[in-house]
């Protein structure tokens, strides 16, 4: 299974942790919550959610300085 690199802004609903991504005009319901980490560059503070949804495994990273969502990887369930 390979990743496929997107680093692209996405909107996500969250209650607790992601429930839904909206992606390129798609709307991904996440399944399960896999690992979840943080990490400091400077002075922000970013959490990196791995989660699967039906048939997609993502990777997704929250900008805490400026709340902004990013959809960092993709891999495909085979």
């Amino acid at each position: 299974m390979s990743a496929l690199t997107i680093s692209e802004v996405v909107d996500v609903v969250f209650e607790k942790y992601p429930k839904l991504v909206k992606w390129r005009g798609r709307e991904i319901e996440i399944k399960k919550l896999g690992l979840h980490h943080t990490f400091k560059n400077g002075n922000i503070l970013y959490h990196v959610f791995s989660v699967v949804s039906d048939s997609l495994f993502l990777k997704l990273q929250l900008d805490t300085k400026h709340l902004q969502w990013k959809l960092e990887e993709i891999y495909e369930k085979n």
